[in-house]
């Protein structure tokens, strides 16, 4: 059982690594926002599944997250519907989001996974 799970704090600076090195990310730049980004998914997790110690497992799809979620935020298209010149138009499929933001509906993704480590209850 030792060896699978790491704290929270080792487990927020494997995922920023994990990240930096699939987005191609050398720089200490973003350093800071990668890792609000991690500290925020660790913490949803540890909430989800009750726990105090993260799995190992669990890195690398939060890495993938982050990567998603720094993708997202670069990509100025969002919410854009439709472009038209002149007498050429194009509409975009697109859906409109009532509540929460992509960051919970991205979580929401990987709920299975997460019952795999789910502790019954969170009463301590």
């Amino acid at each position: 059982m030792a060896g699978k799970f790491i704290s929270s704090d080792e487990a927020e600076t494997a995922i920023v690594e994990t990240a930096k090195v699939l987005l191609q990310d050398g720089s200490t730049l973003n350093d800071a926002q990668y890792g609000i980004y991690a500290a925020k998914l660790v913490g949803d997790v540890l909430d989800y599944c009750h726990r105090d110690d993260f799995p190992k497992a669990l890195v690398y799809t939060c890495a993938d997250l982050l990567v998603k979620r720094v993708n997202d935020v670069a990509d100025d298209t969002k919410g854009l519907k439709s472009i038209k010149m002149d007498d050429t138009q194009f509409d975009f499929a697109h859906g409109d989001v009532t509540a929460g933001n992509q960051a919970d509906a991205d979580f929401e993704t990987i709920r299975p996974k997460l019952n795999l480590y789910r502790k019954i209850g969170g009463w301590s």
